[in-house]
């Protein structure tokens, strides 16, 4: 239960952006569960409703036989109706009048019976309605039908998955409950199609609960030195926008745009420009000035710092309605089915998270499109780009007299400048030395402006020999408080070390990063009088919940503050306050999942470079918590300097990522995913936080096959040997089997029973097979008479008699003399099985498409096709009839005459081995599958589910050892699992 409220409380703070009522709690008995939504519904203690409210509650639901279901809490009793919520009594708590209630409420119960609280609200909705009484716009959704078992997490975690990850098509800022109720009952229903949720009807009015993650409102992005008292305007630079325009409105624009030209060289603002007067808000026009470009010349203008290609293809996606999300392929697939013209800005490609990616996977295909215009700015051309080039440092699309006017502009308008009445010769002068010492450096020359606005003109030098960045710091030390030359700078740090799309807007962490760096008196005034003194180099947060928050407007400016400190330090601040800030538990441990969004995507890089990260590496929360993708960069570097561990954890969190993180069982897969890499700390405590199955790596080669005989005996192999384990503590005493093999293949082996004595039946590459017992005397004996000189493919066992099949066909052996040898047909065999079928000993026969079914006779009956989409990969029989494997996970079963046939499982990746197994309520089919998951499927039980163990690393065999336990064959050895 405590995993569940942690996810859920996750989710609705991250992803929902809902806020948490401080009475929600764990357990709360009937009085304060009324009490919490009494002060949650009228906004207590200020007294103000909440806008929305939402009530989730998972526990037990009662159904009496009065058809009500009551609610049970913490000092409820199961009997005693008067110790339980009924939802009458929740509704009656929930609606009232309209100066006090939310104007939109959402119901979610996770409790057994739950259709019957969905019924109870409906009829009392309807009830109101006939009265005409004022109603908020409510959603109720129960986990289950009227008469059905909730299932612990299953609930929460599709819920969870659904509002991180609604369908993408949705654009409105909100997601719709019809289109939130269907996507979790269709993520609900791929666990064996049950349970099923349901839902009261359509609310009455749009719903504001949850946020689209999908959603992005449009903006233009507009330059920060275009604030008010600047003194910014657009000078010159007339061709490259002439040039620009006339392409997006060209009749054939295939091959694309490219504008280059070093850092500051106006790449971003020239594309500003065109945007802006593309949205119909141009910038503010200065000195020399092109026209503005004709409103509707642009679609849309993408920056593309700081992203992965997914992140680009998906505001694309948005933009243009495509409903591909992040998928790049079925973007460029999407557009290239379109007929009318799209035009495209992709700004900073050269400072994209991976620019050969966002280039040669999207923008080169997308510049091949006949009815696409793009345009993209970088500093130098990609080699694979073929488009035209327009580079803003040449002669052609920029001049010295252009950038001199910009700085002329800047000095003549600056709120602080002391230049508006010089001599006109004076002030051209100093505009054309400081172009000049920009040297092509739009930037550069506003930070010589910037710089020289406040100075005695009288006295005012140009030192052409300084930097931009030298430039930027001299600024930031004037903007002191009390002479205090350091305060901008320490302020301003933990903005220009902020990761992606900065520093989160609220503030509250980056006050706490200042505070963790030594300044333990920062207020949030001094940060608000930092943005606004700072604000023409700062981007300001925007508004949607995709947006940036504070950053820094050129790379340059965070570079050189960057540069100016002690990295390992100051990024030790980051790993402070982000620690400090997360809640203790009465353990003492801190709760990652209520990490903030900017906490889990960028505490490892802070932590690598801080020098920490390894004290992380054995927490199980944090390794699930924070960004996958950011951890698994920061381990790639780390790797390089520390020992194995950092390899070893990359490893084990990309294996859980390819993995199913909503079927509750990633403790467990990270527990054995950590024993097989020998994170002994690591594979402890997530064992111990696990709720799951609890795996136990008890031996260390690699298992091909593993095997339960009915006395006790532990049986694997590996290339050709045979260890065995007779005890009970399957994680010591293993001892090798000497066989017969001697150095010959083996290719098949099975365990059997002769005489009651459990034996190993295996086949060899060569054709011959053999006998072991499999007790203390291990004697064995060679099979005679065989003729198939082929690889052997099955050893089994079918009452008295025993199967030997090669590719080339099969013998069978009874009363101590083995059969001529039945050919195959037209195709070698990949595998046979044997059973006795109505009093008739069966042989079934696989090819990679059929399988022929004989007598133990070697008379044949018939061939047939089981309708699996890609070859059959394993085979096993009973009595009930043949079971096929295939490589596109199915398990079909075919009676033996072929007349009935039925799909009986479903693994995610090819089926590696299957066995059928007797136990005290029915045969079980236990199959494996190579992408990692083992299946128990109950055969004779009407109803029963499946029950399914993915590992997370390849199995190739397994098998029941006892109720309740598993073994399972995996290229890391054999795995012992308690359910």
């Amino acid at each position: 239960m405590d995993d569940e409220l942690r996810l859920t409380r996750a989710v609705f703070t991250e992803t929902a952006g809902l806020t948490i009522h401080p009475k929600s709690q764990l357990n709360p008995t009937v009085a304060q569960l009324k009490e919490s939504l009494e002060q949650a519904l009228t906004g207590a203690p200020e007294g103000t409703p909440p806008q929305v409210l939402v009530f989730y509650y998972s526990g037990h639901g009662t159904a009496h036989d009065d058809q009500q279901l009551r609610i049970a809490a913490a000092d409820s009793k199961r009997s005693g109706r008067a110790t339980q919520l009924s939802v009458v009594e929740l509704i009656s708590l929930l609606i009232r009048s309209e100066n006090e209630s939310p104007a939109e409420i959402v119901v979610l119960l996770d409790l057994c019976n739950a259709g019957l609280a969905v019924d109870a609200f409906n009829r009392e909705l309807a009830r109101l309605r006939e009265l005409g009484n004022w109603l908020p716009v409510l959603t109720v959704i129960g986990a289950v039908e009227r008469y059905g078992d909730a299932q612990q997490l299953h609930f929460a975690d599709s819920l969870a998955s659904t509002l991180r990850s609604p369908p993408p098509a949705e654009q409105q800022e909100y997601i719709p409950m019809t289109v939130l109720f269907r996507e979790l009952a269709s993520r609900m229903g791929r666990l064996n199609g049950k349970p099923k949720p349901v839902m009261s009807p359509a609310p009455e009015g749009e719903s504001e609960a949850f946020r689209n993650p999908w959603y992005e409102p449009p903006t233009t992005r507009r330059p920060q030195e275009e604030r008010e008292g600047t003194g910014w305007a657009f000078c010159g630079r007339a061709e490259a926008s002439e040039e620009i325009v006339s392409y997006l409105l060209s009749e054939a624009g295939r091959g694309g745009l490219a504008v280059t030209g070093p850092a500051g060289s106006g790449k971003s603002v020239l594309l500003d420009w065109v945007a802006a007067a593309s949205s119909g808000k141009p910038l503010q026009p200065g000195v020399n000035a092109p026209l503005p470009p004709p409103p509707g010349c642009l679609d849309l203008l993408v920056d593309a710092r700081n992203l992965p290609v997914a992140s680009v293809a998906r505001k694309l996606a948005v933009h243009y309605g495509t409903g591909t999300g992040t998928d790049v392929p079925g973007l460029v697939a999407a557009l290239t089915a379109r007929s009318e013209t799209m035009r495209i800005c992709v700004d900073s490609v050269e400072a994209a998270r991976d620019t050969a990616s966002l280039v040669g996977d999207l923008l080169e295909p997308l510049a091949e499109l006949t009815q696409v215009r793009l345009v993209v700015a970088w500093d130098e051309v990609h080699p694979g780009f073929g488009g035209r080039q327009l580079a803003l440092g040449s002669p052609e699309y920029g001049t010295t007299e252009d950038v001199s006017r910009f700085v002329r502009q800047i000095l003549q308008h600056r709120n602080d400048s002391q230049w508006r009445h010089v001599d006109k010769q004076v002030l051209d002068d100093v505009a054309h030395a400081a172009a000049e010492a920009a040297g092509g450096s739009w930037l550069r020359a506003y930070l010589f402006a910037v710089v020289l606005s406040p100075s005695d003109p009288s006295v005012a030098r140009v030192h052409a020999e300084r930097s931009t960045g030298e430039l930027f710091l001299e600024k930031l030390e004037s903007l002191d408080i009390d002479a205090d030359r350091q305060w901008a700078r320490d302020l301003l740090l933990p903005v220009a070390l902020a990761q992606g799309g900065g520093m989160p807007a609220d503030g509250r962490l980056w006050a706490a990063v200042v505070k963790a760096g030594g300044n333990v008196d920062v207020r949030e005034s001094e940060l608000k009088h930092i943005q606004e003194l700072a604000g023409e180099f700062l981007a300001a947060p925007e508004d949607d919940m995709h947006g940036a928050g504070w950053r820094f407007e050129r790379a340059i400016y965070a570079r050189s503050l960057a540069e100016s400190a002690d990295e390992t330090d100051a990024h030790g601040a980051f790993v402070r306050a982000m620690y400090d800030r997360l809640p203790v538990r009465p353990s003492s441990s801190r709760d990652w999942s209520a990490a903030d969004l900017y906490t889990r995507d960028y505490f490892p890089h802070h932590a690598r470079i801080a020098g920490v990260l390894e004290e992380y590496l054995d927490d199980p929360e944090f390794l699930l918590s924070v960004n996958a993708e950011t951890l698994r960069r920061a381990l790639i570097i780390a790797s390089q300097h520390w020992n194995d561990k950092a390899d070893k954890v990359r490893s084990l969190c990309e294996r859980i990522e390819a993995t199913d993180r909503w079927d509750g069982y990633t403790l467990s897969r990270m527990a054995l995913l950590a024993q097989v890499g020998s994170l002994d700390t690591l594979a402890r405590r997530a064992a111990e936080w696990t709720s799951g199955w609890q795996p136990l790596l008890v031996q260390r080669h690699p298992s091909h096959v593993v095997f339960r005989a009915r006395n006790g005996v532990t049986l694997t192999t590996s290339d050709s040997r045979f260890w065995r384990n007779s005890g009970t503590d399957l994680s010591t005493a293993w001892s090798e089997v000497h066989t017969p093999a001697g150095g010959a293949l083996v290719t098949t082996t099975s365990v059997i029973e002769l005489g009651g004595v459990p034996c190993i039946f295996a086949g060899q590459i060569d054709g011959s097979a053999w006998i072991q017992r499999l007790d203390d005397e291990g004697d064995y004996k060679a099979i005679d008479g065989l003729t198939l000189n082929c690889r052997l493919v099955a050893c089994a066992q079918a009452g008295d008699g025993l199967l030997i099949a090669g590719t080339e066909g099969w013998q069978w052996r009874a009363e101590r003399r083995t059969s001529p040898m039945v050919h195959r047909l037209r195709r070698r065999l990949g595998g046979a099985a044997t059973a006795v079928w109505n009093g008739i000993t069966m042989v079934a026969g696989m090819t990679a498409t059929d399988v022929s079914v004989w007598r133990s006779d070697g008379h044949l009956l018939h061939t047939f096709t089981p309708p699996q989409s890609q070859a059959l990969t394993t085979i096993a029989a009973d009595w009930d009839g043949v079971y096929t494997g295939a490589g596109d996970g199915t398990v079909w079963r075919t009676s033996w005459d072929g007349r009935e046939r039925r799909q009986v499982a479903t693994h995610t990746g090819p089926v590696a081995q299957m066995k059928l197994r007797p136990g005290q309520h029915g045969r079980t089919l236990v199959s494996a599958g190579r992408g990692g998951d083992i299946l128990l499927t109950p055969l004779d039980r009407v109803g029963a589910g499946t029950s399914s163990l993915n590992l997370g690393i390849t199995v190739n065999s397994a098998d029941i050892a006892a109720p309740g336990l598993v073994l399972a064959g995996t290229d890391a050895g054999v795995v012992q699992i308690t359910l």
